[in-house]
């Protein structure tokens, strides 16, 4: 079954001391993340800066519509971490959720989205585009994922094929050399929330409740 990023359809369901973010001060909007939300046309993110916790890196509250669809940081944005070459590296992201009903995402229980996989995040990191578009320059952890709860979780992947799929949802062993490009020069990192059949579709909650609170991203 194809599965698709929100209008944009894929293939197939598919060594340095660790360096860690910090927690910071409470501000509103002034954290090294950003949010990506879904405009209404379906077809266009719109970025805006996640706050920033008493404790942890990044937080966001969830709302009723499920356009809800990333939390990245970008090379020249982020203090916290060091992009670049991150091949072999090992990336955990370790986050809480606090005060969730229960999740939905985009296309849920339609004909568009007919896989029942719920909610869900994953790693996602990107590399520089300006060469032209390439679905090689995208790349979603497959299948290290968590389902999204009330309560603490971590997500894992190594920067190796085998743990990752690319935007055409073509696992990494056979876009090799394509991945070893991006894992060589990665621009952008964090994660994505999709469900069913998708990977950054977006979700929400029932009634727009729940905060999603970045405790640390780390790349080792």
């Amino acid at each position: 079954m194809p599965f698709r990023l929100r209008g944009l359809t894929f293939a197939a369901l598919a060594g340095a001391a660790a360096v860690v973010m910090v927690a910071a001060p409470v501000v509103a909007g002034g954290s090294d993340w950003k949010v990506g939300t879904y405009t209404p046309s379906g077809q266009a993110l719109s970025m805006s800066s996640a706050d920033r916790p008493a404790s942890g890196l990044a937080t966001f509250n969830f709302t009723s519509s499920p356009d809800t669809a990333s939390l990245v940081t970008a090379r020249g944005s982020s203090k916290g971490v060091v992009l670049g070459d991150l091949t072999g590296k090992t990336i955990t992201a370790n986050f809480t959720i606090s005060g969730a009903t229960a999740f939905t995402y985009s296309g849920e229980g339609t004909a568009d989205n007919p896989c029942v996989n719920p909610a869900n995040t994953r790693l996602y990191f990107t590399t520089d585009n300006g060469g032209g578009f390439a679905y090689t320059h995208y790349w979603w952890s497959n299948p290290s994922s968590a389902y999204l709860a009330n309560g603490t979780f971590s997500v894992t992947a190594t920067v190796e094929p085998a743990e990752w799929s690319d935007w055409n949802g073509q696992p990494g062993p056979t876009q090799v050399d394509g991945f070893n490009d991006a894992a060589a020069n990665v621009t952008t990192i964090g994660l994505t929330f999709g469900g069913g059949c998708f990977f950054e579709n977006g979700v929400g909650t029932v009634d727009g409740s729940g905060t999603f609170t970045l405790n640390s991203f780390s790349v080792s």
